[in-house]
């Protein structure tokens, strides 16, 4: 689809009715190249066509006419501007291909296509050379009958995105990238880069005007260098993509200087520094390779990283060589490597490497020289090192040590295998631990920022945090039991954990903690004597600059470990030596605000010249709208209001970060330097004030550090210049709210309700002159209005009562009254008195749905799927409908099943009557006779324990965990058909007198004996379970109640 042109000032003094040609002449170059494009390009008259048309190729001869009598006209009107004969186009790479018979139809997306030439019947006498985009596209004399390009592009190769900008006339091709090292060289002659720097042309046309040659600006190098500047931490993409790009064109030099950028930022990412020692082993570039061990093996622990080192040491050392020199270097670089990353989980395949370069060293396994015996001494210590490491293939490993003792000797090695096999168990049993503790974890070394809490793939990576700690905590509980016996291992392997979790969460600044709390509570020292949680911190430092909890932890070890000097000398080294981490952060921290700030320009500026919201501007105005609308629904104000809120809300993070760190620096000086003075010609100012002076001429604070200085100065030194600070921050922050209620509370403090009253009331006033300060009039309100409920006068409270009704009508009335008599554990509204605990306190009786399952089932330790919350006779399984709840049952009959499971005959007469009796003296005892595995829970406690609420919703007194598991355990609860027989046999039967004849029930003078009637069964029950059972509610039915 044809555009107009903005920039074309042919296009404006043309013919109104055609449309132009866009401003980059069909090559899809940017905005900000359209003026230079503009004065080399013609004005291509388009016309309506239709579509079937312009598919065929087939055009009326009126139409064919008329555009070519405007294809005329266009050429005489451009000839001022230019010479067509100028245009030179140079496509020796590539050349062009001879015109189809037919032309393709257009995308949707690109210019409309040219018309079809007149036919060669026309009665004109001769025709000027066709042109589009002011390029010579074809000999009118002898290609009156081939169809002309669609544009300019058609002829000339469209520079590929991927492709480096064209160098300027006659100077070789230069990269985007600023290399290092040095110009830019190539390894290979592929075909792409004699393309791209013997053949420029071929990439980007150059069209000459008179005026310089005008490249495509087409820069993928550029664009993605670009990105890098703004975000070098955060576009990880970007860098991944620059190293591609920089790697696809062979220029070596400037991937050297990309990956020295990149590993600059991100030191531990061992997949990069694999990539870079590749590049450098490619080109055989040893020295270099070298280099890169030293300044990674120390320092990363990366299983591809170390495979690389093996692989290297084996390449440039023949084991085949006579004196031996070279398979001692391999075996000793084995080693190395063993000890640092052997326990690694995924250094199976080093120990398995390492075990087949023993088998293939000189020696025959069973051998009786010492050549043979030395090589099976070592292979056996190869295979017990490698068999108590959790590692992927511990399997393998102990399959091929059991097949290696028992060739060379039953007896022994079953010996050596009944030794080992303990330590194998227990790392097998670690291993598949590991297996479902790190299910799901990415173990990347290219670290990623952490995201924002609420935003993208904020759960993902607390994820990620949460297992890497589940790791490090298993490690520390020491399922391998090396603590006690080896404790060097045990630390090591911490250690090591920690070092694989910092490479992948590099910018978690909370783990750099941890691991250096670890190390200084068990004092590790690295090899070289330094402490490694020191290492930490400075380390974690590096990665997280502006981290706030880094730097004060930093600042906490120096002032703890720092030895103190004696005098005012001493003092001052201490302080100095203290605020050196804090004042890295600052500066961080003040340089991150300047950028945000430059940012918020930038992008506010970007909207101001947006040309889209000028179009809505003008279509406005030609509506009438404008007067209407107001500037209040201005769609470019309300992006720039956004815009500048958002950034708004940054600055003050940064703000906050900063200004705790300056009360963190002011505590610290307190306790080393007092109070402090203010300085002079003479003496610098020290203590707190000098900290204080120093942050206010820094700038950027909030009210926090007036408040915190001004705390310190009243509350320890009782020095009336904490007022003088309160009022200086009133002016300040006068709609700080927060800071307002810190001042009331500090006059408070000291007696002055005269000056807090008036602070108060102007407070008030201010912010009910802005209606959005409103709702920050409630903390004060709040404070206020406690206050003078405790120590001011009733026609005062009323007032204030009065007033926050006014200003906050959507809070009942009643809330403000209550608030005179509430504190922490009191409030009149919610305090509720239990006057009739049978009707206030009533267990919920929820029926639950087939849909959901109710909490105290749950958790219930029943095997079965649903409780039912009666004790009646559980004879089937009640399955609620999915359409409507289940209704219980209130008969007595329960409604038995029809048919029951019949059970064992009895033997009849006295065997049977023995047995019988057998099995229930056995039930007494609490024994089965029927199988062995352990009793079920009864059906009564399951009921019991699942009538207790969760403990989200129970806010009564709470019951003693182990004195009610000791009740559970104790009671004993019959069979339920022995209590119902036993219990209906008592109902038949009248009750026996207890104790036979000697009974006191029996003769005169003693208690006459009970009544007969309904016995009571609690009697046969421990007191526990009495107490139990007079709790119970009687709506549930339960049977143990009198009178059921």
């Amino acid at each position: 689809m044809a555009s107009e042109s903005p920039h074309d000032a042919a296009a404006q003094q043309g013919d109104a009715a055609n449309d132009s040609w866009a401003g980059d002449g069909g090559f899809g170059a940017e905005d900000t190249h359209t003026e230079q494009y503009s004065l080399q390009q013609t004005e291509e008259p388009t016309t309506a066509y239709d579509p079937a048309h312009i598919a065929s190729g087939d055009f009326p001869a009126e139409e064919q006419e008329q555009e070519q009598e405007e294809q005329e006209e266009a050429d005489d009107s451009d000839s001022g501007e230019y010479d067509p004969e100028s245009v030179i186009i140079t496509t020796t790479a590539a050349p062009a291909p001879a015109p189809a018979p037919e032309p393709a139809p257009a995308p949707a997306a690109s210019a409309e296509p040219e018309p079809k030439p007149a036919s060669t019947s026309s009665p004109r006498p001769s025709k000027k050379p066709k042109k589009a985009g002011g390029f010579i596209v074809g000999s009118s004399d002898d290609e009156d009958d081939s169809p002309a390009p669609r544009s300019a592009s058609a002829s000339v190769s469209t520079p590929s995105a991927l492709q480096p900008p064209p160098p300027a006339s006659g100077a070789p091709a230069a990269s985007a990238v600023a290399a290092v090292d040095g110009q830019s060289r190539a390894f290979t002659h592929s075909p792409l880069h004699q393309v791209t720097m013997s053949q420029p042309v071929a990439s980007a046309a150059q069209v000459s005007n008179g005026q310089g040659n005008v490249p495509v600006p087409v820069d993928t190098v550029g664009l993605l260098e670009e990105r890098l500047k703004n975000d070098p931490r955060g576009d990880m993409d970007a860098w991944l993509a620059l190293i591609d790009e920089t790697r696809r064109r062979n220029m070596i030099q400037d991937s050297r200087a990309v990956y020295e950028r990149f590993l600059q930022a991100f030191p531990q990412s061992a997949e990069i520094w694999v990539q870079y020692l590749e590049m450098e082993l490619s080109l055989d570039n040893f020295a270099e390779a070298e280099g890169i061990f030293q300044r990674t093996l120390t320092t990363i622990v990366d299983v591809q990283l170390w495979i690389a080192y093996l692989d290297y040491v084996r390449r440039r050392n023949d084991t085949n060589e006579a004196t031996g020199a070279a398979r001692q270097t391999v075996n000793a670089a084995f080693e190395f490597v063993l000890d640092n990353i052997g326990q690694d989980r995924n250094a199976g395949r080093i120990w398995h490497e390492y075990v087949q370069f023993i088998k293939s060293g000189p020696g025959q396994l069973g051998g009786s020289s010492w050549q043979d015996m030395q090589k099976m001494d070592v292979l056996r210590k190869a295979y017990q090192r490698a068999i108590c490491i959790p590692i992927s293939n511990l399997n393998v490993l102990w399959k091929e040590y059991d097949q290696f003792e028992l060739n060379l000797n039953k007896v022994a090695g079953r010996k050596f295998l009944q030794e080992r096999s303990p330590s194998y168990m227990q790392a097998r049993s670690a291993n598949t631990q590991l297996d479902t503790i790190t299910r799901g974890l990415q173990r990347s070394t290219l670290p990623r920022l952490p995201p924002a809490p609420g935003f993208d793939g904020d759960q993902e990576y607390l994820e990620q945090v949460e297992i890497w700690k589940k790791w490090i905590a298993w490690e520390k509980d020491d399922p391998l039991v090396l603590q006690a016996d080896e404790p060097e291992t045990y630390k090591s392997r911490i250690i090591y954990v920690y070092k694989q979790a910092l490479m992948a969460l590099r910018f978690w600044p909370e783990l750099w903690v941890e691991a250096a709390e670890w190390c200084f509570d068990e004092k590790i020292l690295t090899k070289d004597g330094q402490d490694q949680g020191l290492l930490f911190l400075t380390e974690g430092i590096a990665a997280n600059p502006e981290s706030s909890l880094l730097a004060l932890k930093h600042a906490d070890h120096v002032e703890s470990t720092h030895p103190a000097g004696e005098g005012d000398a001493g003092k001052l080294a201490l302080c100095q030596a203290l605020r050196a981490p804090i004042d890295q952060t600052l500066t961080t921290l003040y340089g991150l605000i300047k950028k945000r700030k430059e940012q918020e320009l930038a992008a506010v500026k970007s909207i101001e010249n947006d040309p889209s919201f000028a179009s809505t501007d003008a279509d406005d105005e030609d509506d009438g709208e404008v007067g209407e609308r107001g500037s209040k629904d201005d769609p470019r104000k309300e992006r720039i209001k956004a815009v500048q809120h958002g950034f708004a809300v940054q600055i003050q993070m940064l703000k906050q970060q900063i200004s705790y760190l300056w009360i963190a620096l002011a505590r610290a000086y307190r306790r080393i330097q007092g109070q402090g003075k203010a300085g002079g010609r003479d003496a610098p100012s020290t203590g707190v004030r000098a900290i204080f002076t120093e942050a206010r001429q820094r700038g950027q604070l909030t009210s926090d550090v007036y408040v915190a200085i001004a705390h310190i100065e009243w509350d320890i030194y009782q020095d009336p210049v904490a007022t003088k600070i309160f009022e200086r921050g009133a002016k300040l922050f006068p709609e700080d709210e927060s800071f307002i209620v810190a001042y009331l509370k500090h006059l408070h403090s000291r007696h002055d309700t005269t000056n807090a009253r008036v602070v108060f009331s102007q407070s008030v006033k201010k912010f009910k002159e802005k209606p959005e300060l409103l709702p920050k009039l409630k903390p004060l309100y709040a404070y206020f209005h406690g206050y003078e409920a405790k120590f001011g006068e009733l026609a005062q409270i009323k007032e204030l009562e009065k007033q926050m009704a006014e200003s906050f009508p959507e809070d009942p009335k009643l809330v403000h009254f209550a608030a005179r008599f509430s504190s922490d554990g009191f409030n009149p509204i919610t305090a509720r008195v239990i006057i009739s605990p049978a009707a206030q306190m009533r267990p919920k009786h929820i029926m639950q749905s087939v849909e959901q399952v109710s909490t105290s089932t749950r958790a219930s330790p029943h095997p079965s799927t649903m409780v039912d919350r009666s004790p009646r006779p559980q004879y089937l399984q009640a399955v609620n409908s999915p359409k409507r709840p289940f209704q219980a049952d209130d008969q007595d009959d329960f409604n038995p099943p029809k048919r029951l499971a019949r059970g064992a005959s009895p033997l009849k007469g006295a065997a049977g009557r023995r047995l019988d009796q057998q099995r229930r003296a056995a039930q007494g005892q609490g024994v089965t006779t029927y199988s062995s595995a352990p009793a079920p829970i009864s059906r009564d406690i399951t009921f019991l324990i699942g009538l207790i609420p969760p403990t989200y919703q129970y806010d009564a007194p709470r019951y003693k965990a182990d004195s009610l598991v000791r009740i559970l355990r104790e009671a004993t609860v019959p069979d339920y058909n022995d209590w119902k027989s036993a219990q209906n046999q008592g109902l038949r039967q009248p009750q026996q007198i207890p104790g036979g004849r000697n009974s006191p029930f029996v003769g005169g003078g003693f208690a006459a004996p009970p009544s007969y009637g309904t016995p009571d069964p609690a009697a046969a029950y421990p007191p526990q379970m009495q107490n139990f059972q007079s709790t119970l509610p009687q709506h549930y039915g339960y049977p143990y109640g009198s009178g059921q």
